[in-house]
């Protein structure tokens, strides 16, 4: 398109140097004239060009665009001169020669002097630039490693806890009588469903709240070394994604997993203490009864103690009403 542009503005310029008068009729001096009318037609065209093939070249050596430079300027100079000796041979002026000369070398000189330093602070802008740029490069780079660092730390730091949290589980046993095994581990908890289940059947009770809050405090108060920390430890690890800036909804999936549908269903009836109040808010902001069997409840209008996002992710959540975050 530039190109275009240059070749029509030669073309508007020929035709109006046609239309002025005869060509038979044109000196020396309409001919340099012309002559500059097209150079400088050229060099408007063309500057941003020969800037950036200067400044950013593409074979990273700018001497080819400064060698045409300076022979297309030594090259006018020497027209302009040739022009000049044979318009002043005649006369044999050569004292006005002498100023013609010194006239035109020095402007051009000058602007040659002028372009170059043009051209080095146009460098240093270009480096000032690149070395900006460098460091923001550097420096997002040293963000991304921070932030690596932290998630790889806070990895290691929730996989432990799960581990401990396994630990915890598998120290659980339930003893029996002589008349049947030991409990252990996970299988406890199904022994601890069994007897909430009992409890709340043999309660007379018409509010099915108190019914649940009493099945799960005769619970209580038979294991209670073994739930507390239980309890404490899950909420820990809970409160732990919390206060990471992380993937929270990533990790808490894994550490939902972990846990086998009677654990959640203790943590069910668990929830619905005013002691266990943070925690309740933790399964319904986190969604932590999405594997729950609501099967398993001792009744089913018990769902309702819970807010609808504590069972399904796509529910609408309530944000927490408190900052659980360590000092």
């Amino acid at each position: 398109m530039r190109f275009l542009g240059w070749l029509l503005g030669l073309a508007v310029l020929a035709g109006a140097v046609y239309l002025y008068r005869p060509i038979a009729d044109y000196g020396v001096e309409t001919w340099l004239t012309v002559g500059i009318i097209a150079t400088t037609w050229s060099i408007v065209l063309f500057t941003s060009t020969v800037v950036d093939r200067v400044v950013a070249p593409n074979d990273g050596d700018s001497r080819g665009v400064f060698t045409a430079l300076l022979s297309l300027a030594f090259a006018s100079m020497g027209a302009v001169f040739v022009v000049a000796v044979h318009a002043q041979a005649a006369d044999q002026n050569w004292g006005t020669f002498g100023d013609f000369l010194g006239g035109v070398l020095n402007p051009v000189l000058t602007f040659l002097s002028f372009m170059a330093l043009l051209f080095t602070i146009i460098l240093q802008q270009r480096e000032i630039h690149g070395a900006k740029e460098d460091a923001k490069v550097f420096q997002d780079q040293r963000r991304a490693d921070r932030l690596s660092s932290e998630r790889m730390q806070f990895e290691n730091t929730f996989f432990q806890m799960v581990s401990i949290h396994n630990t915890i589980v598998n120290s659980i046993d339930v003893d029996r009588g002589p008349s049947k095994n030991q409990l252990h581990g996970r299988e406890c908890f199904k022994h601890f469903r069994d007897e909430m289940q009992t409890f709340y059947d043999a309660n007379a009770t018409t509010d099915e709240l108190k019914k649940s809050l009493a099945a799960h405090d005769h619970l209580w108060k038979s294991y209670q070394n073994d739930l507390a920390h239980y309890y404490r430890y899950l909420y820990n690890i809970i409160r732990f994604i919390n206060e990471s800036d992380v993937n929270k909804t990533r990790y808490i999936r894994i550490l939902r997993a972990q846990l086998s549908d009677f654990e959640l269903l203790v943590l069910f009836y668990n929830g619905l203490f005013p002691l266990a109040a943070k925690f309740k808010e933790y399964v319904e902001f986190f969604t932590l009864f999405d594997n729950l069997p609501k099967d398993l409840l001792f009744n089913g209008c018990h769902e309702q103690f819970y807010e609808p996002s504590a069972f399904d992710e796509r529910a609408p959540k309530r944000p927490l009403s408190f900052t659980d975050v360590a000092p």
